[in-house]
């Protein structure tokens, strides 16, 4: 049976950001949240972050679907034996990540590939044993599941879903089937334009900001328009500049 368009676009969008902590660039593909100042524990940690305040704020302007969702539960990002064999396997393997962003059958043999290597290297994934467990306890489809390389796959009601957006097993939860073709959109109409500089001048006037980490990392995330790592008045000239342009 032909696999889903949401099993391709949620495979795809985590392979991507598994590999963020390899010695693989992933700034080529645009699906990612990631660049290269990701490449480290404290990095990914913070990418996680981003991701959930994406999916928390999204979820409460009503922009995204829970019923369906793709939860990472990932190794562990500080452990040097597990980062080495992750990145010697994308390597020998020879990723594609632009086909894996466009060809799932290859992308979940990847991905399959990798989860097998990791079990037989003697990895195990705490994290998503415990998750694990916790889905064979709810109500929750397992649609597809890799216990090691930490992706479930699931179809559950909403309410559950999100709740996973806080589960200490849990680093991140992406609805819909991917990460969005925008995750610089600080109005949540699903694209990044001139629509959003008001809210850059108002987190820079001090007049705009969430209580909540996550949510408080996104913004920041999202509010750097030009990736300088400098919130300032050229993150809002350049979205109004694509308007005049």
């Amino acid at each position: 049976m032909k696999k889903s368009k949401f099993t391709k676009r949620i495979i795809s969008a985590v392979l991507t950001i598994s590999t963020a902590f390899t010695a693989i660039s992933a700034t080529t593909i645009t699906a990612s949240a990631f660049d290269t100042s990701y490449i480290s524990e404290d990095g990914m940690k913070l990418g996680y972050s981003i991701i959930n305040g994406y999916s928390k704020l999204s979820a409460k302007n009503g922009l995204t679907s829970y019923k369906k969702s793709a939860i990472y539960t990932g190794l562990e990002v500080s452990n040097p034996y597990v980062i080495t064999l992750v990145g010697i396997f994308y390597i020998t393997n020879g990723v594609d990540f632009d086909k894996a962003m466009n060809d799932n059958d290859y992308t979940i043999n990847i991905i399959s590939k990798l989860d097998g290597f990791l079990t037989s290297m003697g990895v195990t994934n705490e994290k998503a044993k415990n998750f694990r467990s916790e889905l064979q306890n709810s109500d929750a489809k397992i649609l597809t599941a890799f216990d090691t390389a930490g992706l479930y796959i699931i179809e559950a009601n909403e309410d559950y879903c999100k709740s996973l957006i806080n589960n200490e097993n849990v680093d991140f939860v992406l609805s819909d089937g991917c990460i969005p073709k925008s995750m610089k959109d600080l109005n949540y109409d699903g694209k990044s334009d001139e629509n959003d500089a008001i809210y850059i001048q108002e987190y820079l006037a001090k007049s705009l900001s969430y209580s909540d980490h996550d949510e408080m990392e996104y913004l920041k995330f999202a509010c750097d328009i030009n990736g300088d790592k400098e919130l300032n008045i050229l993150d809002v000239t350049e979205l109004q500049s694509k308007k005049a342009g």
